[in-house]
């Protein structure tokens, strides 16, 4: 048996300390002896610490000390709203913190896919923290960034559904840091894989002789076995074979290895309708010709399957829904026990690239060169670095699978909060107009040397226009409201002049036109609004202003058409109320 040298040696300190208390507490007391107990309470708290994991200087920054004393809002630059149609997306230009602490007040719990591409902290002018360049000199170069991450990741955590997932690329500076710390705010049973991601055909000059093609892509769910947690595969199966094997999660049990795309396992040309067998169902009408299915198949496994029951199904005439160029099934098996949710099977779909994904990347998923021949001819040989290919978001997007709709969902809503030249808005809309998707996007970025006006801004106009692409686009910019010295109700006038912004952020929608939202901000627009109201009133949403009082009888006519009242702004800052 081993023993714990440090935690004999911290428990030997903790004694002495409680002596040292002891001995302080029999003494006469006075305002010198209370102040030595807090600090030897101090003392035991930073020898009880963590002992495990990651350790860094904690850092503050110049946002930190802002949002102390102001709140951070959202005012629209109305001249560059982009009307094409479809789902409506936003940009946010400011600090990212603050964009991220309005959006927990409209999207907390309701992101799908969270994608960044954070600096790296290479020491070379790539990371800016404080308005300062952080290079190889700083002795604190690490725990700045760890700082300034760990804040951004935190409400990141926040603002996933329960069935979200994140993607953060990274390279070797700072690719162990980060997977220590989000281990520890997504916790180490929601890690799914770190991609290796190949990011150039080129070589160049490296230290020691070796030079990194690679980058990552660290990957992590919200909650990895909540029972309508959507799972990616890091198992390779390429189904354009024919004897590819699929292994139980665990690995185990020899008995539930089975193969796919054998002869018996063929599916004879014809239209199949929903049907159900002894440990499957097939939610869709599912059309097959030359033995693979023509349309998107639906498929649902009941319990654990092994080998001898494949076979006697087989044997009994059931057929068998395994394997065709758009799709590959795998069995996922959890630990009963940690989890304590049933067996699951998992179709796992991307249309473009017949592999399962695979925790290496392959070339299909694009290079560092496609990215920056990409942008070039988007904005006329732009100076913008490191851009990543629309293919990588693309593919990372398209793992997103549905377990309880038993699909790949083409309406979810993708956040990037280091949006830089917009691959992910591009990407996403990209990818709507391949599938027919309802996707939206929030981008949010600084605006460093104008990035996010004249790159990030005019990349997505320039596509939507170019490519015809059935998106809209809101421009909102973060402006700060100072509240030190001013009581809630002092401010609270002020911030009604932002809060239409915030109410088209939680709704993805443009205000102007729209009759199921409605904001009342006066007493007499509230009358009004009332005695316009009939059977067929279109409004599903009011929000009220803080200070417009409803009566008894228009608080029954609302509830008569089920329409819900948010009072405004205590709706979006009841944490400041009192």
């Amino acid at each position: 048996m081993s023993t714990n040298v440090s935690k004999e040696r911290r428990e030997k300190l903790i004694e002495k300390v409680g002596a040292i208390k002891t001995y302080i507490a029999s003494a006469p007391q006075d305002e010198n002896t209370a102040a030595l107990l807090t600090y030897l309470a101090e003392i035991e708290k930073d020898i009880t610490n963590k002992k495990y994991g990651l350790v860094f200087e904690e850092h503050r920054e110049a946002v930190d000390e802002l949002l102390e004393t102001h709140i951070p809002v959202l005012t629209e630059q109305k001249e560059l709203f982009l009307g094409g149609g479809g789902k409506m997306n936003f940009l946010i230009e400011g600090d990212n913190l603050a964009a991220l602490k309005l959006l927990e007040k409209t999207h907390k719990g309701k992101i799908d896919i969270i994608y960044i591409d954070p600096p790296y902290n290479t020491g070379n002018k790539d990371f800016m923290y404080d308005d300062t360049f952080i290079d190889l000199n700083d002795t604190f170069r690490h725990s700045k960034w760890v700082s300034f991450m760990e804040k951004r990741l935190i409400i990141a955590r926040d603002l996933l559904s329960d069935d979200g997932v994140i993607f953060i690329s990274i390279d070797d500076n700072e690719q162990a840091p980060l997977k220590m710390l989000c281990d520890s705010i997504y916790g180490e049973s929601n890690f799914i894989t770190c991609f290796h991601w190949e990011k150039t055909q080129h070589f160049g000059r490296q230290k020691i002789n070796f030079y990194s093609d690679c980058e990552y892509v660290i990957c992590y769910a919200k909650q990895l076995f909540n029972t309508k947690t959507k799972e990616l595969l890091v198992e390779r199966v390429n189904s354009e074979l024919t004897d590819a094997p699929l292994f139980n999660a665990s690995n185990r049990e020899k008995n539930l290895v089975f193969p796919i795309g054998s002869v018996k396992f063929n599916i004879p040309d014809g239209e199949y309708v929903n049907t159900e067998s002894l440990d499957y169902v097939l939610l869709s009408s599912v059309t097959v010709k030359d033995s693979k299915n023509v349309n998107e198949l639906k498929l649902k496994f009941k319990s654990r399957w092994a080998q001898e029951t494949v076979d006697e199904e087989y044997k009994k005439g059931t057929t068998f829904w395994v394997k065709s160029k758009k799709f590959a099934i795998r069995t996922i098996y959890h630990d009963g026990k940690s989890s304590n949710i049933a067996p699951k099977s998992l179709i796992f779909t991307n249309q473009k690239n017949p592999m399962v994904a695979v925790s290496r990347f392959n070339e299909k998923v694009g290079v560092n060169e496609n990215a920056s021949a990409e942008l070039n001819k988007i904005l006329d040989d732009s100076l913008f670095t490191y851009p990543k290919p629309t293919s990588l978001i693309d593919y990372l997007v398209s793992l997103y699978y549905d377990f309880d709709r038993c699909e790949f969902p083409k309406d979810i809503t993708v956040l990037d909060f280091f949006a830089g030249s917009g691959t992910t808005g591009h990407a996403v809309m990209k990818l709507n107009a391949e599938d027919g998707g309802d996707r939206n996007f929030i981008l949010c970025t600084n605006n460093e040397n104008n990035i996010c006006r004249d790159v990030t801004y005019e990349r997505l106009k320039r596509v939507i226009a170019r490519d015809n692409f059935s998106a809209s686009l809101k421009y909102f910019k973060v402006d700060y409201i100072p509240i030190s010295d001013k009581l809630y109700y002092e401010y609270a006038d002020e911030l009604l002049h932002h809060i239409r912004e915030l109410v088209e952020l939680e709704n993805g929608m443009d205000f102007t036109g729209n009759k199921e939202i409605a904001i009342l901000l006066t007493e007499e627009e509230l009358d009004a609004f009332v005695a316009s109201m009939s059977e067929n009133t279109p409004c599903k949403t009011v929000y009220l202003g803080h200070d417009v009082l409803t009566s008894e009888a228009q608080e029954q006519a609302f509830k008569k058409h089920n329409i819900t009242v948010n009072v405004i702004p205590d709706y979006y800052y009841k944490d400041l109320e009192g």
